[in-house]
């Protein structure tokens, strides 16, 4: 079976991982052999294996240059491939799209590698060019030996940079916006007014949920972290009546007004209903389509055409269907109008978006790119404290070998779609760039192993898109993280993303603001935890017995345990010198003061969660729940003007703090 070991190392097939426990755990074989059948391997068939084991390992060695070529700009160098014995002459790099041209003799490089085989000695060589610019360009290499084609990548030293200057922010899930406008879910006005009150208390940034694209006829399925399209936005976020169809159509101008009358008693529920908003809201969209196609002008037609141009790759999987392409166009102008604005206002940042992990297996996405994809894979977590048996996410896995098909276009889309229109984006699970933790069945029963990824390229390309876009990089890194991902992230500027509610020392106590690591961005909580007013007061712990998610013997447990944090965070504000707080102190003040210690860290952003900011009682999303608890309904209690009103000294005092270091 020494064939098929091989393979599992070269189709990036893990071979163990130290658990949470600390235990050093070895991935049997049946596991491994599974992770690869998933990958269309028939790992019975060994001459199939040494094929794959061919391509993989020594074909690589007999052509002089792959599809794709990384030069880093620190050093300059061009790494070929030549027998030993072709180590004479001279070689001619000639890349037309730039005028460059570059020449060096053969013998002028540095071996970095070597292989054997068949009796010829195979050398890797790295020779010393010309700079060349961030991008990737089409490259023709003469040799003696003939002419060979490449890609070149140009890869910058580090991600797209903001200034140095400690930041503050806000984060928030667009849909639960409230306004007296909206037609039930929060959409792009909303996140306007959200950017002028945010820029005019001296916020730098507005980090938002992803805006992918959901399932219209599905209005169960609105989990933005499992979505239909992570290259397309969602149409109920487009603002109605912030559309030139809107301003010229009293017909649609009365709809709107029904829509809204309707709308005004689930507006005043806590939760937004996704069916009835999603009737209303597709009418009114689908009218502004029917008008934009009877009044179109010159100039508006001018428009859409560049857009569909330019967004013509993720466009695709909408099949020409030109009233969807319509709502991209309008969902897009609203995003790019709001980034824009905050700009204009002085955000350093403006709008950071979110890249979920992954789609929904049944989704637009997924079945534009079935061939890049494993089979009957899932993406997940190991097993962890709060779920032995691992996590299922239920997301197809990408097949590490496949996803390097046309050059890695795949992810490079996906970053250029969800980079635009905003300053920033933050990538949900960034480790996925480097391992994915696998599930699938065998033999009936849920097994799971780490797979590996191009780890090289693909943060080749997240440095070269964030450059070309002018967008900072952060990467979500909770949770177990390979050290060579911290590592790298630290050295290309993509930064971390702490939570306070997790990070601890050895003892289990929370960990000194000034102790916290720099590069990062700092915030208390986020979607995926309770609010810190429900957290303090044990709310989240109420609603989960009430919607049956702890029984009656757990809940006491459960609030024993909260009382131990809250004992925890007692210590660690005295340790701070904050000594007046107690476990029944008010919790909006013990949040504040939290906040005001965490503004003295050296983390690069800090970021005040909306959430928190209205005070809210009930978590957006329980974890390890579907349709058990309204996930991702939830709405906010107050609008955005009233939040900052009654917010406006203490978001002044933390922003000014921020500055000041």
């Amino acid at each position: 079976m020494q064939g098929l070991s091989q393979l599992f190392y070269l189709h990036g097939i893990g071979y163990d991982y130290t658990k949470y426990t600390g235990e050093h755990v070895v991935f049997d074989q049946q596991t491994r052999a599974q992770a690869l059948r998933c990958c269309g391997v028939d790992t019975t068939d060994l001459a199939a294996i040494d094929k794959l084991n061919f391509e993989l390992d020594i074909a690589p060695w007999l052509n002089v240059i792959g599809e794709v070529c990384l030069v880093e700009q620190q050093d300059s160098l061009l790494k070929m491939r030549l027998p030993e014995h072709q180590l004479n002459g001279i070689a001619s790099v000639y890349i037309k799209a730039l005028n460059y041209e570059h020449q060096f003799a053969l013998t002028s490089g540095a071996v970095i590698g070597e292989y054997l085989f068949e009796g010829t000695r195979y050398v890797e060589v790295a020779y010393q060019i010309k700079a060349i610019p961030t991008g990737y360009f089409d490259t023709d290499i003469y040799l003696p030996s003939g002419k060979y084609q490449t890609q070149v990548w140009s890869v910058p030293s580090e991600c797209y940079k903001q200034a140095a200057q400690p930041s503050c922010g806000i984060s928030v899930q667009l849909y639960t916006l409230a306004s007296d406008r909206n037609l039930g879910i929060g959409d792009f006005a909303d996140l306007q007014e959200l950017v002028i009150q945010s820029a005019s208390h001296g916020c730098d940034y507005i980090l938002l949920n992803p805006l992918h694209m959901l399932f219209k006829e599905q209005q169960h399925r609105v989990s933005p972290y499992s979505p239909n399209h992570r290259g397309l936005l969602n149409p109920l976020y487009i603002a109605v009546d912030w559309c030139d169809d809107f301003a010229q159509s009293d017909q649609i101008k009365h709809q709107f007004e029904l829509s809204l009358n309707a709308l005004k008693t689930n507006k005043q529920a806590p939760f937004i209903d996704y069916e009835l908003v999603s009737e209303h809201k597709y009418r009114l969209l689908d009218m502004l389509y029917q008008h934009f196609k009877q009044h179109q002008t010159p100039k508006v037609v001018q428009a859409f055409a560049c857009f569909k141009r330019e967004f013509a790759t993720p466009l695709e999987v909408l099949n020409n269907d030109e009233c969807q392409i319509y709502w991209q166009y309008l969902a897009t102008q609203q995003l790019n109008r709001c980034q824009r604005l905050s700009l204009e206002n002085g955000m350093a940042v403006g709008l950071i978006n979110d890249l979920a992990v992954g789609c929904a297996e049944d989704s637009l996405e997924f079945n534009a790119n079935r061939a890049l994809y494993a089979d009957k894979a899932h993406v997940g977590a190991p097993p962890d404290p709060w779920a032995e048996a691992g996590q299922d996410w239920g997301l197809p896995a990408l097949n590490p070998i496949e996803l390097r098909s046309n050059k890695f276009e795949f992810f490079k889309q996906l970053l250029r779609s969800n980079m635009k229109s905003v300053g920033g984006l933050r990538i949900d699970h960034v480790m996925a760039i480097r391992r994915l933790w696998w599930c699938f069945s065998v033999q009936g029963t849920l097994q799971g192993c780490y797979v590996y990824y191009p780890f090289e390229h693909l943060i080749a390309l997240l440095k070269i898109e964030s450059q070309l876009q002018q967008t900072m990089i952060i990467g979500e890194d909770l949770g177990v993280v390979p050290p060579e991902v911290r590592s790298v992230m630290l050295d290309a500027n993509i930064l971390g993303n702490v939570l306070f509610y997790f990070e601890k020392d050895q003892n289990g106590e929370f960990v000194q603001a000034q102790h916290i690591r720099s590069q990062v961005l700092l915030m208390v909580a986020n979607h995926d935890v309770p609010p810190f007013n429900a957290w303090w007061q044990g709310e989240d712990l109420i609603v989960k017995s009430q919607y049956k998610l702890l029984d009656t013997q757990a809940l006491p447990n459960e609030q024993s345990k909260r009382d131990n944090e809250k004992d925890r965070l007692l210590r660690w504000f005295e340790k701070a010198g904050v000594e007046h707080f107690n476990k029944q102190s008010d919790a909006t003040k013990v949040y504040e003061a939290l906040i005001t210690q965490l503004a003295k860290s050296n983390a690069t952003m800090l970021c005040i969660q909306l959430d928190d900011l209205d005070e809210q009682d009930l978590p957006v999303n329980i974890p390890g729940t579907y349709l058990e608890y309204p996930n991702w309904r939830r709405r906010l209690k107050h609008s955005i003007r009233d939040i900052f009103t009654n917010k406006s000294d203490f978001i002044n005092s933390i922003t000014q703090s921020r500055k000041g270091l």
